[in-house]
């Protein structure tokens, strides 16, 4: 799925649009997984019940297992579906949220220094956190588990530089 154009400026260019590293995604599938075959085992247990009550013994055991499951699995997936890390040739955009959306902008001019921090684990998967500072009010972003963070902090410092070269070119009239 593709950033949408209507946030871009004129002439704006996509240069990396990516999410959260595909791990956040697995522990929701996960406890999907879980919670549905508890409900069923416990469903199908108490439907073998000789008991009056069962009808909703059966009704609590499903409202519980679907509050489980939009509590542990659907809300994670929607929030991991929806975080946007979007880079672009004049500036970097965090976005987030489906219902309520929460959005971070900083133009490269203004990117100050960019350093990320990866333990064993995320370098061996190949992701890892990136903090980027900016030298105005707009203060700073993190991003959480970004995909390949050595090579989008390296796509992000070329960025930069080529956006510094094109303003010094456009200042002196060429």
């Amino acid at each position: 799925m593709g950033y949408p154009a209507d946030q871009l400026a004129r002439g704006e260019e996509v240069k990396l649009h990516t999410r959260p590293h595909w791990k956040e995604g697995v522990g929701p599938v996960l406890w999907f997984v879980v919670f549905l075959a508890i409900g069923a085992i416990a469903v199908t247990y108490t439907t073998k019940l000789e008991w009056d009550g069962k009808l909703w013994l059966i009704l609590a055991e499903v409202v519980i297992v679907i509050a489980l499951l939009v509590w542990l699995s659907v809300i994670p997936w929607i929030r991991w579906r929806s975080t946007h890390y979007v880079i672009t040739d004049q500036r970097i955009m965090w976005r987030e949220g489906l219902v309520t959306r929460e959005s971070r902008h900083i133009p490269l001019a203004r990117v100050n220094t960019v350093s990320y921090t990866q333990n064993v684990w995320e370098r061996v998967f190949g992701f890892g956190d990136m903090n980027i500072d900016s030298a105005s009010d707009d203060g700073e972003i993190n991003l959480i588990d970004v995909p390949k963070v050595d090579k989008t902090k390296a796509l992000l410092y070329q960025l930069a530089e080529d956006d510094r070269s094109r303003r010094v070119g456009d200042g002196d009239g060429s």
